[in-house]
C-alpha cells in the first residue's frame, strides 16, 4: 500500500510532522520488534476499522485483504458482546486452537485500529498476549499526534 494512501486511510492530509512516510515506517518497526520479541510468531496485521490492511507480516502467503477485514469484524462482534454482557470494554479477543493462538487488540489511535497477532502451539498465549498489548499501545500512542493536523 502507498504511504500517501496509508495517512488518507488514517486522516492525515498532511503526513506527520516526522516527514513523508513516517506512518507506514512506524507501523512496519511496531511490527518487525513485535515479531522479534515472540518467537513462533506467524502473522501481524494492522488494519483499520472498515478493514484495510495498512501493515503485515504474515507467514504462509494468507491474504492480507481478508485477514483484516474478518480481524476487524471478530474484535468488533467481541466488543458488541462484552456490551451487552454488560461487562466492561473488552480488552482484546482471542482465538485458541489446538495449531497456535491468535489474539486481536483494538489500537486507540486518532482513528480506531485492529491489530491481529497470530503464533504457533509452541508459544505461550501470555507471551503473545503481552508482546501484542505492548505493540497496539505504542502504534496507539505514536499515532495520536498531538500537533493539529493542517487541512
Amino acid at each position: 500500500m502507498q504511504r500517501t494512501t496509508i495517512d488518507m486511510l488514517l486522516g492525515r492530509l498532511e503526513t506527520a510532522p516526522h516527514g513523508e512516510g513516517a506512518t507506514a515506517a512506524l507501523l512496519d518497526a511496531e511490527l518487525q520488534r513485535c515479531w522479534q520479541r515472540v518467537p513462533g510468531m506467524r502473522a501481524l496485521c494492522v488494519s483499520t476499522a472498515d478493514g484495510r490492511a495498512l501493515a503485515e507480516r504474515i507467514d504462509g502467503g494468507a491474504d492480507a485483504r481478508r485477514i483484516a477485514a474478518m480481524a476487524n469484524s471478530f474484535l468488533t462482534l467481541g466488543e458488541t458482546l462484552a456490551g451487552e454482557m454488560q461487562l466492561s470494554q473488552a480488552d482484546y479477543a482471542t482465538v485458541c486452537t489446538a495449531r497456535g493462538n491468535l489474539v486481536l487488540f483494538r489500537v486507540h489511535a486518532a482513528k480506531p485500529l485492529t491489530l491481529l497477532a497470530l503464533a504457533g502451539s509452541d508459544t505461550l498465549l501470555a507471551a503473545l498476549l503481552v508482546a501484542a498489548r505492548e505493540c497496539a499501545a505504542r502504534i496507539g500512542a505514536a499515532l495520536r499526534d498531538p500537533a493539529p493536523v493542517r487541512p
